[in-house]
């Protein structure tokens, strides 16, 4: 996936969830930023940040964070089209099953992705927020499950420094439960580092999930 042209900038606070103030030019701006999570190492003061303008109330939206001499993409919602780009066929975005909608319906299966930012010691951690919602899609693919479904959950590590991929049981225990019980269950789960540069993004290898590191 190709990004707009990106302006490096540095950031300065964030505001709110939505909203960080950037620094560039020697002016102070406004920056949308895509992203619930915490982001706690990437959207610390100084560190630089990548920005595309943006026609919205704010004038720019954050779309890359350096990590040493690495790019974290926080651009979360793009994690779907993503994985829908890697895999190919028939695909749909959006379903929805009684009040729940997942991301994507790929080949008769519900599938749900989730966009992973935080990488500690090269194993990927999701979430780095507590999320009841994450929690419940996971027990809503575990009921579709014995509706005859066949689910899948997705998480698409944004960044290429990661070689594992583990529930992040620190910062969401239920979350991590249901993802166990989800597992056990004999359903599956994937999870794939990126390719990330000032350019572009795209899925480049499947990792290994694990319930406990």
């Amino acid at each position: 996936m190709r990004f707009p042209k990106l302006i490096e900038a540095k950031f300065l606070e964030r505001l709110n969830r939505f909203v960080g103030k950037i620094a560039l030019e020697n002016e102070e701006y406004t920056a949308y930023i895509r992203n619930t999570g915490r982001l706690t190492e990437l959207l610390s003061k100084g560190n630089r940040v990548y920005v595309k303008e943006s026609k919205g109330k704010h004038p720019f939206e954050i779309v890359l964070a350096g990590y040493g001499d690495s790019l974290v993409c926080i651009y979360s919602h793009i994690a779907p089209k993503l994985y829908a780009e890697y895999v190919g066929g028939n695909f749909s975005f959006e379903p929805a099953f009684g009040n729940t909608r997942f991301d994507l319906f790929v080949n008769g299966r519900p599938v749900e992705v989730k966009s992973v930012n935080l990488v500690k010691n090269r194993i990927a951690l999701f979430p780095d927020a507590p999320t009841a919602r994450g929690r419940k899609h996971i027990l809503k693919l575990i009921e579709l499950s014995k509706q005859g479904y066949n689910p899948l959950v997705v998480f698409v590590v944004q960044r290429q420094d990661a070689e594992l991929f583990s529930p992040n049981w620190d910062v969401d225990r239920e979350f991590s439960e249901a993802l166990e019980l989800y597992i056990n269950c004999g359903l599956e789960a994937r999870a794939y580092g990126c390719r990330v540069s000032l350019e572009e993004i795209g899925i480049e290898r499947e990792i290994p999930v694990a319930l406990k590191v």
